[in-house]
């Protein structure tokens, strides 16, 4: 199996978007997810996305994705329905941005929300609905929707949870894996059911045991060889994108040495 390594570039949410990519072009990365925080880069900026363009042939790096804005009001299973409009238009905005750049797969986070004290089903059926106008919004746009795996203690990080929710979608619409997420809550094998054939990209980063820590493979605890032994299992042959915190050095050094573990980890 031959591994396709990426990174994002929504680890360093306070830098410039062109910045960080020069930094990891340094690295020798040529593939990247770009990020939507908004001192990073923004979606909504016609001037920011030309620029991108731009900056990404320059440095000929491919965008395959987008992270979709998320947090706050924009969560697509909000109870306020004008709240959850606002959520399926930033994560069209980042689509068509993405178009226009050369990518074409939208990442988006089905719900931020802690489960504790809230109505669970509601906020799921909400989300559902939320996602089926974004499979047929995204399958009009030829942008492929990915739905990431949540934290554990989000509503949605259950792997039933999570199999409520795209169980019913169109079969277009793929899966995200977060290494961190799905095994800080001890529940990796069980999403790798209920995903199935839906696997489509995964987030590679590492963690401590309690928090979402986005270390570098090999920096934390998680066995990435039942990781590698899984997708090989899979026959996984799609992206594998480095979900990095930003590091307190240079990017280009930083992201180096954590290519290099990821091909140890992963093999040729």
């Amino acid at each position: 199996m031959t591994w396709r390594l990426a990174a994002s570039t929504g680890c360093c949410v306070n830098t410039p978007i062109a910045q960080t990519l020069d930094g990891l072009r340094g690295a020798g990365v040529t593939a990247v997810e770009l990020g939507t925080p908004p001192r990073h880069f923004d979606p909504w900026q016609h001037d920011q996305i030309v620029a991108l363009g731009e900056r990404l042939r320059q440095l000929a790096i491919e965008p395959i994705a987008m992270h979709a804005p998320f947090g706050g009001l924009l969560d697509l299973s909000d109870p306020n329905p004008h709240h959850r409009h606002a959520a399926i238009g930033a994560i069209l905005a980042a689509a068509a941005a993405l178009r226009e750049v050369g990518g074409s797969r939208i990442v988006v986070h089905p719900t931020d929300v802690v489960r504790n004290g809230q109505n669970v089903d509601e906020r799921l059926a909400n989300c559902g609905a939320s996602l089926r106008v974004l499979a047929r919004a995204c399958l009009h746009m030829d942008v492929t929707l990915l739905v990431e795996t949540p934290l554990p203690h989000l509503i949605g990080g259950h792997p039933d949870e999570f199999a409520a929710l795209v169980k019913p979608l169109d079969r277009a619409v793929g899966v995200c894996f977060d290494t961190s997420h799905a095994t800080l809550g001890h529940q990796w094998d069980r999403f790798v059911e209920v995903a199935g054939d839906r696997l489509k990209h995964v987030h590679a980063n590492d963690h401590r045991g309690t928090f979402d820590d986005h270390l570098p493979p090999g920096d934390g605890i998680i066995d990435w060889r039942h990781i590698r032994e899984t997708l090989d299992r899979l026959a996984y042959g799609e992206w594998i994108v480095l979900e990095l915190s930003c590091p307190t050095g240079p990017l280009s050094e930083y992201m180096r040495r954590a290519l290099t573990r990821a091909r140890e980890l992963f093999g040729p």
